[in-house]
């Protein structure tokens, strides 16, 4: 028996031995296997994250940030020591004692995951998350864990505690895309991490855990719950005294300052473009072994760019202007609106039935509440855009699983509903509510904003049209039930608070299908102050103003009369007949017959500077034909038109497409007096180092005649005061311009000039449908143009432009262009140097005979 056991023990330690030794291989085996190509910790003393660029424009505030993760470095050392132990008291209060790694607490989350209905969580140090974020990655497998476990000691030995919590507080995620503690504050608070109250940073330590979720802007409530919890373990753990911490206990969280709405969206996008293929293409040529397939080659280009603009830490600065920019912004978001309304409505955004909706609103209720406020008193309503494609309730499976062990995961309803943003009740503010009731007596409409109320007035819905897919409109509506129906989901905008009331008064308004662009540039330095490619950048980043080639129409003709002046044979009184003919392009071969925007309208002879005034396109065809396609196109060219033009007599209507930048820069050119140059919107790029790498000026050239640009701009200015722009006038100050309507309603321009800026503004569909009638450039883009321009010109003094050199001043009989006698009214009009009459009109009433029949062919519109 003794034996026996003796015999078993002996199998037992050899058994245990073994065990060891295998255990031990293994783990050897393991270290070494985990410990390949691991990174050198000791890199870790000089690194810094990849910084993200910024972009300032005039005046030197920031505008843009081009970013892989946004970040701002701060070091730990210079931050209140309660900002420093809170982050301890939230994720490892004995960081300062351990050597990295947490044995017990590795232990206690073993024993917690091998109990039923538990998962792994915690046990990880501060040290471990600073190596995870970064030297290896997020996955969660074991090797990685392994390679954690293998590297965290390693840099427990060569960094100091204090340098590995500096790592950490600049790598975290807080949510929203704010990485580490100071853009954080920023974001949260409105202030630097060294201004953060103990209860603010409680607030972020406590985001740490889950960024997403429970961050103060997201959920208060939640987060509000977490900071408890790192006040609690503050006091806890002796790093903040008892009082100090009861104090905060029951202090409501309250966010900083709502930051402005980003500007510029457009413009910074246009600019990230240009230095992403720039840089990108200088570091394929650097690459070993570059692709050679054009598809792979600009792929790697894009990549190679994006991550230079992501990650070198440039400085850049732009020529855009803010103020300018905001106006030019609200410019076309107003103009485009009111185009979409002549178009009617296209319905509402989606339906919910009564009985989901009321399944829903004690999440969306809950939704609101649990939102932060950025003051007090701050009311929050919710915008219901993501519910409109809301498929039916699923029927209940298998559970997700949740991210915090004990928080349950959320339902299909909630995980819906949590997509709702929330925004701040304003006037003026625009959202999508849920149509409750529909009153066609009372001619009312109530709309629900989950725990606000809007009402719309039929009075208010004149409006609202019918649109089908095709375009076609329907009749006006008789009755409010006819534009919305109770559980539609519909865009108000909101304003007062109805009379003894809580309820809001509100207005329908819907996103315009329509688009429009506009781009300024200040004549003094060629830059471009601002730029707008479209209604919205979220819903559409393609940039009309500068990608899209359209059709310019008329708003193309000051190049081609300039062109008629500057050959020397026409001046601004040169007549040229005004009457339907039929003629074959010597071009194309096809026979064609002109016609003028009023079919019908023709007015017989007229001066140059009434064909332009009154856009006449027979007469514009006429000066094209006899000046030749290639002769205006050269024109064209020395003004800054680059993009490809029909070398037929089509031209003369505008038929060859441009971008606006084009256009802007080239009518930039007539303004500056026939000076051409390369619009600026890229001013300098430095970078980390502080090197400048690239800079641009202007550098303007003689490209027209002084005198010609002083011609033309004296000709666009009858457009303003008595042609299709007379609208122009509000703006109270001399000014030039030229509508430009292209075939069947397509585009709508207006492009123009002061002595202080120079801008266009386009207007059509992306897809090239027409407009509709009457849409043209007068009516559908000057409005921007208008807009704009007297917002960029509130405070500027009044200045008229001057006559240069080569340019005579003569006062002639507009009707002949012959000299005004002493005896008869006459006009003061501008001709190149030799150009101008020498002969005396007629008295009033006498008719020459070289006239006679010329006056007897003229008519008027019928």
């Amino acid at each position: 028996m003794v034996r026996s056991v003796k015999k078993w023990l002996k199998r037992l330690a050899l058994a245990l031995t073994v065990g060891v030794l295998l255990a031990v291989a293994g783990f050897v085996a393991a270290y070494t296997w985990f410990s390949r190509d691991l990174p050198d910790v000791d890199e870790l003393h000089t690194w810094r994250p990849p910084q993200g660029t910024k972009v300032t424009c005039k005046g030197g505030a920031v505008c843009a940030e081009f970013y892989r993760e946004r970040r701002t470095w701060v070091d730990v050392t210079r931050l209140p020591e309660h900002v420093k132990y809170a982050f301890l008291a939230a994720e490892d209060a004995d960081f300062y004692q351990h050597a990295g790694l947490d044995y017990l607490g590795m232990a206690r989350a073993l024993l917690k995951a091998l109990r039923p209905g538990s998962r792994a969580g915690g046990a990880s140090t501060i040290s471990q998350q600073a190596c995870r974020n970064i030297l290896l990655s997020q996955e969660r497998t074991f090797g990685r864990k392994m390679r954690e476990w293998i590297l965290t000691p390693r840099m427990e030995k060569a960094l100091s505690k204090d340098e590995i919590l500096n790592l950490y507080v600049n790598t975290i995620n807080f949510g929203h895309a704010r990485y580490g503690v100071e853009e954080a504050a920023e974001f949260y608070f409105g202030k630097h991490a060294r201004d953060l109250t103990l209860g603010e940073a409680a607030v972020l330590a406590g985001t740490v855990q889950l960024p997403e979720r429970i961050n103060p802007v997201t959920n208060v409530v939640k987060a509000k719950k977490r900071q408890r919890y790192v006040l609690g373990q503050l006091a806890k753990h002796g790093f903040v005294k008892q009082p100090l911490v009861d104090a905060e206990l029951e202090k409501p969280i309250l966010l900083g300052p709502r930051q402005p709405p980003e500007v510029g969206q457009y413009y910074a996008e246009e600019i990230r473009k240009q230095l992403v293929r720039r840089y990108g293409e200088e570091r394929l040529q650097k690459l070993a072994d570059p692709p050679r397939d054009s598809k792979e080659r600009a792929e790697k280009v894009t990549e190679l760019g994006e991550r230079a603009l992501n990650e070198g830490g440039y400085r850049i600065e732009i020529a855009m202007d803010v103020k300018l920019q905001a106006a030019a912004e609200a410019a076309v978001r107003a103009g485009l609106e009111a185009v979409d309304r002549r178009q009617g409505y296209r319905g509402a955004l989606g339906h919910i039935d009564a009985a989901r909706f009321k399944q829903l609103e004690p999440l969306l209720q809950a939704r609101v509440s649990e939102a932060g406020r950025r003051k007090p008193d701050e009311v929050l309503i919710a915008d219901l855009l993501t519910l409109k494609d809301m498929k039916p309730p699923e029927e209940p499976g298998e559970a997700e699983e949740a991210i915090d062990p004990e928080e349950p995961a959320p339902s299909t309803d909630q995980k819906l509903v949590n997509a709702v943003s929330v925004k701040p009740l304003a006037e003026g503010v625009e959202t999508v509510g849920w149509v409750s009731d529909v009153d066609d007596v009372k001619g009312t409409a109530l709309v629900d904003l989950v725990k606000q109320k809007a009402q719309l007035s039929f009075k208010e819905l004149s409006w609202a049209r019918p649109r089908d897919l095709k375009g076609h409109l329907g009749a006006a509506p008789a009755r409010i039930s006819q534009v919305v129906v109770p559980g539609d989901l519909v865009r108000v905008r909101l304003g007062k608070a109805l009379p003894a009331s809580t309820t809001l008064e509100a207005k329908l308004a819907q996103v315009p299908a329509v688009q429009g662009a506009l781009l300024a540039i200040d004549p003094t330095d060629r830059t471009v102050v601002a730029m707008v490619g479209g209604y919205d950048f979220g819903t559409s980043a393609f940039n009309r103003a500068t990608q899209a080639h359209r059709q310019p129409g008329s708003s193309f003709n000051p190049f081609l009369y300039a062109c008629a002046m500057s050959e020397g044979k026409y001046t601004t009184l040169s007549v040229v007949n005004d009457a339907p003919f039929s003629v074959r392009d010597p071009y194309t071969g096809k026979q064609w017959k002109p016609q003028n925007y009023e079919k019908g309208g023709y007015d017989g002879p007229l001066t140059l500077r009434q064909a332009l005034t009154e856009s006449k396109n027979t007469v514009s065809v006429r000066l094209m034909e006899a000046l030749t396609p290639p002769t205006v196109i050269e024109f064209a060219r020395r003004a800054g038109i680059r993009s490809e033009l029909p070398e037929n007599l089509t031209l003369a209507l505008g038929t060859g497409e441009v971008t606006m930048q084009e256009i802007a820069n080239a009518y930039t050119t007539l303004q500056t007096g026939g000076l051409y140059a390369d619009a600026v919107t890229l001013v300098k790029v430095t970078d980390a180092r502080g090197t400048v790498l690239e800079e641009h000026h202007a550098a303007p050239e003689p490209a027209i005649s002084p005198a010609v640009s002083f011609l033309i701009t004296s000709l666009m200015r009858s457009v303003v005061e008595q042609g299709t722009a007379t609208a122009v006038k509000e703006l109270k100050r001399p000014a030039a311009g030229k509508t430009g309507t292209a075939s069947e309603y397509r585009d709508a321009w207006f492009s123009g000039y002061t002595t202080d800026y120079v801008a266009s503004a386009w207007v059509g569909f992306d897809d090239h449908e027409p407009l509709g009638p009457a849409e043209t450039g007068g009516r559908a883009a000057l409005p921007l143009w208008l807009e704009f321009m007297q917002a960029a010109h509130e405070g500027k003094p009044v200045r008229d432009f001057e006559a240069p050199a080569g340019v005579t001043l003569a006062r002639v009989d507009p009707s002949t262009g012959l000299l005004a006698g002493r005896s008869m009214p006459g006009r003061v009009e501008p001709f190149l140097d030799g150009t101008a009459p020498t002969a005396e009109a007629p008295a009033p009433g006498t008719v020459r005979a070289e006239d006679f029949m010329l006056q007897d062919g003229k008519r008027g519109r019928p």
